[in-house]
């Protein structure tokens, strides 16, 4: 027996089937704490983000149009509440640390010496997109670390092509040069 798609199930929560959502919620909360994990930096966050994702997918489910995918209106819904979270007076008064603990980035299977290169390396990525805007930090989270293409970037965050390139250049430009920053300074140390 296949596994229903996303179209089916919705059908089911729309008829009121509560496993039906729970499946949905089983399905997708992976990428969902993914997602807001990378935008915010810290278990706690990413946490309360993925449940309120799907409480107000639960809420606006009725809206949800069978045409476009799942995956990109969950998109949207992360991606908004993660910027309003970003965007709020006591999220940028507050200094934030990066959480290793349960960390899922992309591992290496070349050797341990590479994997922990790569561990580190995504984990001082992740920490410097916080010095990013919150559009760039949209962008360039949902293009180069979620590799969605370039429309599904602009649906999920309703803009055109030209501010969407503007965004990515500038987010990459920056997060190249504290790249480079960081390392150098690294390396400097004793």
């Amino acid at each position: 027996m296949s596994d229903p798609s996303d179209q089916e199930i919705v059908e089911e929560v729309r008829r009121g089937s509560a496993q039906a959502f729970r499946h949905l919620v089983e399905r997708h909360q992976a990428f969902v704490y993914r997602l807001a994990y990378r935008f915010l930096g810290t278990v706690g966050d990413a946490e309360d983000i993925t449940q309120e994702s799907f409480i107000r997918l639960w809420k606006t489910l009725d809206r949800y149009r069978a045409d476009a995918k799942l995956t990109t209106w969950l998109y949207k819904i992360v991606t908004n509440l993660c910027l309003d979270h970003l965007k709020s007076w006591h999220n940028r008064r507050a200094k934030r640390t990066i959480e290793l603990a349960g960390y899922s980035g992309l591992h290496s299977a070349f050797t341990a010496d590479q994997e922990l290169i790569n561990d580190e390396f995504f984990a001082a990525i992740e920490r410097l997109t916080d010095e990013l805007s919150p559009k760039q930090k949209a962008v360039f989270v949902l293009r180069d670390m979620e590799q969605m293409t370039m429309s599904e970037v602009a649906e999920v965050l309703s803009m055109d092509a030209r501010q969407l390139k503007s965004n990515l250049y500038y987010a990459r430009k920056k997060v190249s040069e504290m790249v480079t920053l960081y390392y150098e300074t690294k390396k400097a140390k004793p």
